[in-house]
């Protein structure tokens, strides 16, 4: 496929990943080389919402669930996460990327905790910068 396929996941290491999350962060704030601001703009703006599931393009928005994995990051925040365990969060009100590479299944697909696990992350990320 020449090195270009579609696919559900975030692939890549962990400082790759990181990477493509302040590519978007750069944009939203006006200086990118990867993508037109305005898209940026519009991909973390709502585009779908059902009770406190909110949607961007490609991205998750900020829920006011506080069991969602955004609740600790500001408002303004969205990320993708993966079945496997993977997640990239990005919040521009504190100019933060948080890139997590994990392999969840490694344990089996019965009782899963990573979203406990992604908040938890988040929550303690969010209180160290404080």
């Amino acid at each position: 496929m020449g090195g270009i396929a579609g696919h559900a996941g975030l692939f890549g290491s962990g400082a790759a990943v990181a990477a493509f999350g302040q590519a978007w962060l750069d944009a939203l704030g006006g200086a990118s080389h990867f993508l037109p601001p305005p898209l940026a703009l519009q991909a973390g703006s709502l585009q779908a919402e059902a009770g406190t599931v909110r949607r961007g393009l490609g991205w998750a928005l900020w829920s006011p669930d506080p069991d969602s994995p955004a609740h600790p990051l500001s408002t303004e925040a969205f990320g993708h996460t993966g079945f496997t365990g993977t997640s990239l969060y990005v919040d521009p009100q504190r100019r933060l990327v948080i890139a997590c590479l994990t392999n969840e299944l490694y344990n089996g697909r019965q009782n899963r905790a990573i979203t406990p696990f992604r908040r938890a992350l988040h929550e303690l990320i969010v209180r160290l910068l404080q």
